[in-house]
């Protein structure tokens, strides 16, 4: 009588041709499974570890129609079937079934066993075994709902359910969407994203036909209803247009030479349609600068990324077109990063003034003026007139009162609010403090603010001027209103207005005149002592005067009008503002001797128009 071990696996054969038995031993035989669940298997791949430093993978959810097999090996025992069941083994492919499954499965061939009341079950167990692949293995009712794996098993899943489908469509005939002619599924190509199938005969002809003509938008899935139907069947009303991915068109037989220009054209449409664009500064180069949202395209296009959108269709990634100087999007730049790099020349510069790059403290405003609305330009106009940039950053600043002695917010410079200046953070006021400087004993001008009474010049610096003159005693109102009526006058009948400087040649001469102190001269000359308080008052105003001579103008007179009577003394500049006007004229005026002695004119100048008269430089009587 024959074994029975020996009629069943006889029987298995003629069922599963792929049985393969052991020459070595005839009862042990191996079983290759496929796994095709009749629902795409939902599988999460998750990090292996939690820290971002250790893992780039993110956790991601995949369906995988079809799934590496399980290898069956059966062993039957001399006591099988009436004493003992088989035993059996299962292991999958990549490791892809948790051990706990693959222990569940084992256990249930002696279930089956006892069930059937020790009888031959190898062909029931294989059968259930295929029941629960088709049903998933029933992973949709475990607790996370799916199969979770680790996230270094995607590739390789992924990559063989690819591989499956294609063997399988292979060995299908379809209808060919564009010449209609039925032909096999290996002459064919079907569409990853929508499934229409088209032979590649046709998709090769129109698909390089478009990108020859520069037609980027052609290159799409071509069957009519494509984008216009909802995932219900109703047609929407607006068709959405998704272009080809690259490695498709690699895929379908379409030479990699053209590819690169599809791919070329795709970007560069892009760029161009993108409002924050920026190109290079340089008019023979123009390049558009790097880009994390636009990459460089790779020397392998099957390793290029793209978001797979259209050119006419609305990314919800990307950024709403605004104007370049939108100040939301002014802001956007001025606070992450205004650095930018052509990809072509390697060019770094600023994206808001297109400027060489000027590092990140630097305040700068937009290349065109024109771009700007009347707002933003009546913006960047205040702040160029009322605020002092600092000295290192440029950032504006803006006084409201206290001392000149300014600190930048931005990078903690100490900066002299008058004149830009740079102050040493650990003495900042020997600044004030020198002499000769056009900051002398100005610490506390504009205490209350400027307010736009300071005038600046086109540096945004606030222009020199001379110390305000101050009431003293209130109690001779009369007496000092006239002192400073006879000061304004001496004022002006000894420095009168100095004549316009002639043009100067290319190359002119500068020569300093020695300048003969007559203050100090004044002051030491031997004077009658004052005869009455009118004289007395009028004689301390004429010193103040010669010291630290009065403001003049609107301006002056608005400070005036705001500080009210009795103000506080405001030190003056080294000499006197008279002094260096005085010196400014007169350099003028030899400038303009020097002029003209080089055009030969040099009769026609006067030299007493180097002082007002000789009596400025007598050697007075010790």
């Amino acid at each position: 009588m024959d074994d029975e071990r020996t009629e069943e696996l006889g029987s298995l054969t003629a069922i599963f041709p792929e049985l393969i038995i052991d020459p070595t031993n005839p009862f042990t035989a191996t079983l290759e499974l496929p796994i095709a669940p009749t629902t795409p298997l939902l599988a999460r791949f998750i990090p292996a570890s939690t820290s971002e430093t250790e893992s780039a993978h993110v956790e991601k959810d995949v369906r995988l129609t079809q799934l590496p097999p399980l290898t069956l090996h059966l062993n039957l025992p001399e006591s099988y079937p009436n004493d003992a069941p088989p035993k059996v083994e299962l292991k999958a492919q990549y490791d892809w079934l948790p051990k706990e499954k693959l222990a569940e499965l084992e256990a249930e061939v002696a279930s089956l066993w006892e069930e059937y009341g020790h009888c031959q079950i190898l062909f029931s167990y294989i059968d259930y075994v295929q029941q629960a692949a088709e049903r998933g293995f029933d992973f949709h009712q475990s607790a996370a709902g799916c199969l979770v794996l680790q996230a270094d098993q995607e590739s390789k899943l992924v990559a063989f359910a690819a591989q499956k489908e294609q063997e399988n469509f292979n060995k299908g005939t379809y209808d060919c969407g564009i010449c209609l002619e039925p032909k096999k599924g290996s002459a064919c190509h079907r569409m990853k994203r929508c499934g229409h199938v088209f032979c590649k005969s046709c998709l090769k002809d129109f698909y390089n036909n478009a990108i020859t003509e520069g037609n980027v938008t052609g290159v799409e899935c071509l069957d009519p209803d494509c984008g216009a139907l909802d995932a219900n069947g109703r047609r929407m009303r607006v068709k959405k247009h998704r272009l080809v991915h690259p490695r498709e068109l690699l895929a379908m037989g379409i030479e990699e030479p053209m590819v690169r220009r599809y791919v070329e054209m795709k970007r560069k449409k892009k760029l161009e349609t993108d409002k924050m664009t920026v190109y290079c500064p340089r008019t023979w180069c123009n390049g558009p600068a790097k880009s994390k949202k636009y990459p460089p395209i790779p020397a392998d296009l099957t390793t290029y990324v793209d978001n797979e959108i259209s050119d006419d269709s609305d990314d919800a990634n990307d950024i709403p077109a605004a104007p370049a100087t939108d100040p939301a999007i002014m802001k956007v730049i001025d606070d992450v990063d205004r650095l930018a790099v052509c990809e072509k020349c390697e060019l770094a510069f600023c994206r808001v003034c297109y400027n060489g790059w000027h590092g990140h403290y630097v305040h700068c405003r937009p290349r065109n003026p024109g771009e700007l609305t009347a707002e933003e330009k009546a913006s960047y106009d205040y702040i160029a007139k009322h605020t002092t940039p600092c000295s290192y950053c440029s950032a504006p600043s803006s006084k409201t009162h206290g001392c000149n002695h300014m600190t930048c917010k931005r990078c903690l410079t100490h900066f002299c609010y008058l004149c830009g200046a740079y102050l040493d953070g650990q003495n900042p006021y020997v600044h004030f403090n020198t002499a000769g400087t056009t900051c002398y004993q100005r610490l506390w001008d504009f205490e209350e603010g400027d307010e736009g009474q300071a005038p600046r010049d086109e540096r945004g610096l606030v222009a020199p001027q001379a110390p305000e003159f101050a009431d003293e005693d209130e109690d001779d109102a009369a007496e000092a209103a006239a002192a400073r009526a006879q000061a304004e006058e001496n004022n002006r009948i000894i420095f009168p207005a100095a004549p316009a400087a002639a043009p100067r040649n290319d190359n002119p001469i500068m020569v300093a005149m020695a300048q003969f102190d007559w203050l100090a001269v004044l002051n030491e000359e031997e004077e009658e002592p004052p005869r009455n308080a009118r004289e007395r008052v009028a004689r301390r105003h004429r010193d103040r005067l010669a010291r630290n001579p009065p403001g003049r103008g609107a301006a002056q007179a608005v400070r005036n009008h705001e500080r009210g009577r009795g103000g506080g003394r405001r030190g003056g500049q080294a000499g006197g503002g008279n002094r260096q006007e005085l010196e400014q004229r007169q350099q003028a005026e030899l400038q303009r001797f020097l002029a003209m002695a080089a055009r030969d004119e040099e009769e026609g100048w006067d030299s007493d128009e180097l002082g007002n008269d000789d009596e400025d430089f007598v050697i007075p009587r010790r």
